[in-house]
């Protein structure tokens, strides 16, 4: 006995050539191939999109979404990501990047490891561990020991 299945869904549109090679180059790159996904994506994604500025967002606009205008309260630079780490947006991509390197790609997994520790891993500094209490540990701040603290300033001089 065979069955056969009906797909509900409708075909998805391609971008074709409404916009410029460019910017349908940037969108692909972004993993946006179709109007459909285009439309999912708007606004907030595409504002984010490495490469599309707001002159490329507003051709964009204005070719797939006429009478709209979105404009965002502050226009943020594109956040890098880093493959494979769930702790991307949570802190600056070089610190994710690091730990990475380290194998460290999971909040939690970050908690279990002590501040000297971290201190140990390659491009993690003191200013970074900073960054990692304000965003895991709040109100928490590990005393750097004394030989560290020299260190530092010996580096630094």
């Amino acid at each position: 006995m065979m069955l056969s299945m009906q797909h509900d869904s409708q075909p998805e549109t391609p971008l074709g050539d409404v916009l410029q090679p460019r910017v349908k180059r940037i969108l692909e790159r972004n993993g946006i191939h179709t109007v459909e996904a285009l439309r999912s994506a708007y606004p907030h994604q595409l504002v984010k999109m490495w490469g599309l500025g707001m002159y490329r967002f507003r051709t964009i606009e204005k070719a797939f979404f006429p009478g709209k205008s979105f404009t965002p309260a502050r226009v943020y630079s594109p956040v890098r990501h880093i493959h494979g780490s769930s702790l991307n947006g949570a802190l600056d991509p070089s610190i994710v990047m690091a730990l990475l390197s380290a194998g460290i790609t999971t909040p939690e997994q970050l908690k279990a490891v002590t501040p000297a520790a971290l201190l140990k891993i390659k491009g993690l500094g003191v200013n970074r561990l900073r960054e990692i209490e304000r965003a895991f540990f709040p109100g928490q701040h590990y005393e750097i020991p004394r030989v560290r603290k020299q260190a530092a300033v010996d580096d630094a001089a």
